[in-house]
């Protein structure tokens, strides 16, 4: 199952091409709880966009993620607005990751491979067992 989403992924990338001139900047809010995230297309083709914007927090770092089309010739223009609704506040953005596709093109077709998704579905149970038998344990101390 793993496998397989991760090669949904790659297939849909790497088949479908990227348009490099896009960018998106994550902006934090003075109040340290609102992300937004703008969005310039130079190009006249609306553009599907993946944005990730990698937050610091304290001991680590929380992630905004975007995903919208992105209309041509946009310039500056916010497509999401995200306020974290509890917790510890943003401090800063960490870094910015965008991929972006043609929405009009075709996917490439994903190799099914049923083999390894049971294999990944069973290390997957394997792994909940051994951790439901520690939480026994733990609990019989």
């Amino acid at each position: 199952m793993i496998r397989k989403s991760i090669g949904i992924l790659i297939a849909f990338f790497a088949v479908t091409p990227a348009l490099a001139d896009v960018t998106a900047v994550c902006k934090l809010a003075d109040d340290k709880r609102t992300v937004t995230v703008a969005f310039t297309n130079p190009s006249s083709q609306t553009m599907a966009c993946e944005t990730n914007c990698d937050m610091a927090v304290p001991n680590g770092f929380g992630t905004v993620s975007c995903s919208k089309q992105v209309p041509g010739r946009a310039k500056d223009l916010v497509l999401c607005t995200e306020v974290k609704k509890s917790g510890v506040e943003y401090s800063r953005v960490k870094g910015v990751e965008t991929n972006c596709r043609d929405p009009n093109a075709a996917a490439a077709p994903v190799e099914q491979d049923k083999d390894a998704d049971e294999d990944d579905d069973a290390e997957i149970q394997r792994m909940q067992k051994q951790a439901q038998e520690l939480l026994n344990q733990m609990k019989k101390k």
